[in-house]
């Protein structure tokens, strides 16, 4: 049985970046975690701020694709990191509903996004 992996990050620190191979869902613990992109003309744009007991870094793994943006720890923060094959055992044994409605939610998601 694979466990979720804890992780102290401290401020200023990278969780992942722009590009990095997606291979982990992660889940803030406590602290504060900033996700954003640089933009063309390289200002930086923050997209959200995840909040305790959110997951991030989700959506390029259900993609199946890099991070298009970076998450960054923005204080002294705890996180879990859960691997992309505990990741999908889980949701391999998920409720079919669920698993449909994932799978409805992502396919939406990149009709938006692309």
């Amino acid at each position: 049985m694979v466990t979720f992996t804890r992780k102290n990050f401290e401020p200023g620190q990278m969780v992942f970046d722009d590009g990095d191979a997606a291979e982990s869902v992660y889940v803030l613990r406590s602290g504060q975690v900033k996700i954003g992109i640089t933009e063309r003309d390289g200002k930086s744009k923050m997209l959200a701020d995840v909040k305790i007991g959110e997951v991030f870094g989700e959506i390029a793994l259900l993609e199946n694709r890099s991070h298009r943006a970076s998450a960054v720890a923005s204080e002294a923060s705890v996180v879990l990191e859960i691997p992309r094959e505990e990741f999908q055992r889980r949701m391999d044994a998920a409720d079919p509903i669920m698993k449909s409605v994932v799978n409805h939610l992502i396919s939406r998601l990149q009709d938006i996004t692309h």
